[in-house]
């Protein structure tokens, strides 16, 4: 049988194994199938939209629909959960691969242009890059808006909980955000600080 995009899926394949763990296996199952189908919707009513949007937006916002319609009240905890949970992981796959010698210090060396793939598509205020600090504000985030637009605002959560935690996961770089757009905060508060140096 032809594996779905969500069980193809590296972020959102795990989600699975997370509604058998609590709901049990046949109604996990249930849910998960509604899922698949939301996303086959949402890619075929969208067929050109941006890679952002297929790859995280439609299945963030197909897994939040399908466990409302099942479990109405659960979504925005079991996805919050289960960005949580893949943000981790994602933290230390990052922790592993920026381990390699002269990784940190090409980072900081190149930070100025990591800031601005990393901004690309975002608005964004108060960007300041120094030798060993970075900080952006993003004031609007087009996955937000592209869930937003779907009339599934919450599901934005799940990206954001990963975001919290593999961005951790940076050797070299000490991050903290305290706001999310995606949370009804006015902004998402980047803070990047070169953890070899003190304080």
């Amino acid at each position: 049988m032809k594996k779905s995009e969500l069980e193809k899926s590296f972020v959102f394949k795990g989600f699975r194994e997370d509604l058998a763990a609590k709901y049990g296996k046949q109604k996990g199952s249930v849910i998960w199938a509604y899922a698949v189908k939301e996303l086959q919707k949402l890619m075929k009513e969208e067929p050109n939209a941006d890679k952002n949007s297929t790859s995280f937006v439609f299945p963030a916002v197909a897994l939040y629909r399908a466990v409302e319609h099942y479990a109405p009240g659960d979504a925005l905890e079991v996805t919050r959960g289960y960005g949580t949970k893949t943000g981790i992981r994602f933290k230390k796959i990052f922790r592993t691969v920026t381990a390699l010698p002269g990784i940190p210090t090409l980072m900081w060396k190149n930070m100025d242009k990591i800031a601005a793939k990393m901004s690309s598509g975002y608005e964004c205020e108060n960007l300041v890059v120094t030798e060993h600090l970075c900080s952006l504000d993003v004031t609007a985030c087009p996955l937000y808006d592209k869930a937003k637009e779907l009339g599934t605002p919450e599901a934005a959560q799940m990206i954001c909980c990963m975001d919290r935690e593999y961005m951790n996961g940076f050797r070299g770089l000490d991050y903290t955000r305290t706001k999310s757009v995606a949370e009804g905060d006015e902004c998402c508060d980047y803070r990047l600080r070169d953890s070899r140096k003190t304080r």
